[in-house]
């Protein structure tokens, strides 16, 4: 049962160890203990959207104005979103440094915090602002650290896998909600406090479970190997790009997040319009509770489950591809001692080699299996394509409105209706915009899992067919926000909320999916998309925008922003940015099919 454990922080040894027992090198027990602990690390991730469930009290406690409340946002947004450092820390050093960092950073943010509530640092927009920052740090570490290394651990069946951990991410909003009103629905200082042993017991269990896959090979892990060991564990990287997960267990982690919305889709507006205990919220929560914890079935070695002591007799098998071919990989139960010589993949390598000689005039990636052709080149050289930049620009354009609608969510409430938001409703919007995310998320991983089964050789629809989708959607929403009464802006928010999901969705998959290496780096890079939205659309647009027109009524920061217009001008601007993104995402979803078209035609050529 505990086998898995063995040979924690030495891929050799434990690659060396499976193959002495006649095992798969492919250990699905330890990968998908490794998927739910992510999970729990997207759960954390969603702390960058729990500061609207105590904002109101802030405000009040402390007497900041909306424009305060903009900064706060803003300046923690900023730090959780700017992560290209740790991202090349990362493919350095792998995701140990960056857990290390996250539980270090959510331990002084909420205690920090839970003390200015408590009275015992003094609150204002500055110490506000910088611990926040520290928790907001925590957050987008925990994102950084898994996720990618989720993409390397699966990446036969990335889509569904990652649309799984970033579903949690949505949720996770619900999740701490829910917990929230269930046991700390009069203790501000107590969620905080709770949230930040949350943070620690998190990190430290990430430090234990989530690891690169021994193929992966970076500065810290090559500096003591030789090259024989080095080459041995590279060649296992065909493996894991062509073998299935166990579908008994992603469907059980499904079954549990589809269980998680319906519960919060029903629970959210029975809190919201009704009066419920404080028994009932704290079942509620209990519930929510046990319904996270379900996860860790998903990682025990249940035979019923699959993937548990698979044996290596079963390599061969699932090389096999649609003509019936087979690389060729080895099978034997030898182990894989320090002196041994590279697995033998010779032919899967020279196969890529002269694929990869034919078409290096287009700088493109070609491997055996399912994956479509993707940009190969340096990091220099992926930095000089305008692909990645009309991607990182469509990120800003489309992204801004649902910056603004999730951390500016009461304030345009207010606006648009004239009276302030109560404590019910806002739970329901907390609790719609996990369940809105969720479904937004777990669609574009069914997507890229579509994509994945199609014929390789004459694939009708690739994954840069999803690029559009989200900014369509926030420009739809974003009209009707403009056009609907204050009372019925349930449904464009919800759009919204949508529309965070499938984009949010998109961020993971679009990288590994069409660029071929530096993953890590483009991901965060693509992070900083929503630092650049934030201070220029959420912090000087939005919160100057309302602050002037609430100064230009006579109204005081209690009474707040009452007028359509407080906001009509920045809802106009980025709504005509999100159009503005479906034309740059169209430009790139044209240009990778022009570009696989071009690679399947040479190989014709070749073959």
């Amino acid at each position: 049962m505990f086998s898995s454990f063995k040979h924690t922080f030495s891929q050799t040894k434990y690659v060396a160890y499976r193959e002495a027992c006649g095992l798969h090198v492919i250990d699905e027990v330890k990968r998908f203990r490794a998927l739910v602990c992510v999970l729990f690390c997207s759960i954390c991730v969603s702390l960058v959207f729990a500061f609207d469930l105590f904002s109101d009290e802030f405000q009040t406690r402390f007497h900041l104005s909306d424009g305060d409340l903009s900064t706060i946002s803003t300046v923690g947004v900023v730090f959780c979103y700017f992560v290209i450092p740790y991202g090349v820390l990362y493919d350095h050093m792998g995701p140990l440094p960056l857990l290390v960092i996250a539980g270090m950073m959510g331990f002084i943010g909420c205690l920090g915090l839970g003390l200015i509530f408590d009275g015992k640092i003094k609150g204002n927009t500055a110490t506000i602002s910088v611990f926040y920052a520290f928790m907001n740090t925590c957050s987008g570490l925990f994102d950084a650290a898994s996720i990618v290394t989720l993409v390397q651990l699966f990446p036969r069946n990335r889509g569904p896998v990652i649309g799984l951990a970033k579903v949690m991410t949505g949720l996770g909003s619900s999740v701490i909600s829910s917990i929230n009103r269930g046991f700390f629905s009069d203790n501000i200082s107590g969620f905080i406090y709770f949230i930040m042993v949350l943070t620690m017991v998190v990190s430290l269990m990430a430090m234990l479970l989530i690891a690169l896959p021994p193929y992966f090979m970076n500065w810290w892990r090559a500096r003591n190997r030789t090259e024989e060991q080095i080459a041995a564990l590279t060649a296992l990287k065909g493996i894991y790009a062509k073998k299935f997960i166990p579908l008994r267990r992603i469907a059980y982690g499904y079954v549990i997040v589809v269980c998680l919305v319906i519960f919060f889709a029903t629970t959210a507006p029975i809190l919201a319009y009704t009066k419920v205990s404080s028994g009932g919220k704290a079942v509620i929560g209990a519930i929510t509770v046990l319904l996270c914890m379900s996860f860790w079935i998903m990682a025990l070695p249940i035979p019923c489950l699959g993937g548990v002591s698979e044996p290596a007799e079963q390599q061969s098998s699932i090389f096999d591809d649609g003509e019936g071919s087979k690389a060729n990989v080895p099978t034997s139960a030898e182990p894989l001692e320090t002196s041994s010589k590279p697995l033998s993949t010779s032919s899967v390598r020279n196969d890529d080699e002269a694929r990869k000689e034919s078409l290096t005039g287009m700088e493109a990636d070609i491997e055996d299996g399912p994956q479509d052709p993707r940009y190969g080149g340096t990091i220099w050289e992926t930095l000089k394509r305008p692909d990645i930049w009309l991607i990182l620009i469509a990120f800003v354009c489309q992204g801004v409105l649902g910056t603004i609608i999730t951390y500016n969510g009461s304030t345009i409430y207010v606006a648009r209706t004239g009276r302030p938001r109560t404590a019910e409703l806002g739970s329901l919007y907390t609790a719609l915009l996990g369940v809105g995310s969720a479904v937004g998320r777990i669609s574009m991983g069914l997507f890229e899992a579509y994509v994945q089964h199609q014929d390789p050789e004459n694939r009708k629809v690739l994954v840069t067919f999803a690029l559009p989708v989200a900014p369509i959607i926030a420009t739809i929403a974003g009209i009707l926000i403009l056009v609907l009464p204050g009372d019925a802006l349930l449904l464009p928010y919800i759009l919204v909320y949508f529309e965070e999901g499938v984009f949010n969705g998109v961020r993971a998959l679009i990288f590994p999916c069409i660029f071929a290496g530096h993953h890590g780096i483009l991901y965060n890079m693509s992070f900083f998309t929503n630092v650049i939205g934030v201070i220029c659309f959420n912090r000087f647009l939005f919160g100057l925008t309302v602050d002037k027109e609430r100064e230009k009524m006579g109204h005081t920061v209690e009474q707040g922003c009452t007028s359509h217009a407080c906001v009509q001008t920045p809802i106009i601007v980025v709504t005509c940015t999100a159009a503005f993104a479906v034309v740059l995402a169209t430009v790139v979803h044209v240009r990778y099919a022009r570009f696989v078209a071009q690679c399947r035609k040479a190989l014709k050529t070749t073959s």
